[in-house]
């Protein structure tokens, strides 16, 4: 009597191997990418998180008779003191939705824009950004992600 593995026991075997390392494999990548989307999506509202608070900080310090929206919500511009002394040179900073990115730039005054735009948030939605209502400045940002839609809010009245 002979010891050993037919032929048709060492193909069931392969068989069965395989497919335990297909499953396997096909796994393995699911959960791959669903980690990656994960990671995108809490990329993305870190990004917006830290653009929101970038724009209040400075709204905070902005003078108030400075402040004015344009192109339907979607550009706002006002002056700040960066040495907080009450005298110029002043600064002019200004925040602007095109298309689907969120820009920022400034100038010192008096004198010309020096600086090309700054990407600040990428992925927004249609909606207006800014609203001034004389006394508080409303930043409305949805970005999007696939078929996730966040909206961040919040309400700044500047101190000066």
């Amino acid at each position: 009597m002979k010891k050993g593995f037919t032929l048709l026991e060492v193909m069931v075997s392969i068989t069965v191997f395989s497919l335990v390392f297909l499953a396997s494999g096909q796994i393995f990548s699911s959960i791959q990418a669903s980690w990656q989307k994960q990671k995108n999506t809490a990329d993305l509202l870190h990004e917006s998180r830290w653009a929101m608070e970038k724009m209040s900080n400075e709204l905070f310090r902005a003078q108030a008779a400075s402040i004015a929206t344009a192109m339907a919500g979607a550009r706002l511009r006002f002056r700040i003191d960066p040495d907080a002394d009450g005298v110029a040179p002043f600064r002019e900073i200004e925040y602007i939705r095109q298309a689907t990115v969120l820009n920022r730039r400034f100038r010192d005054l008096p004198g010309g824009w020096v600086n090309p735009y700054q990407e600040l948030a990428n992925d927004l939605a249609a909606n207006p950004v800014f609203s001034w209502d004389g006394t508080m400045v409303t930043i409305t940002m949805t970005v999007n992600k696939g078929a996730f839609n966040y909206t961040l809010i919040t309400k700044v009245r500047p101190r000066n």
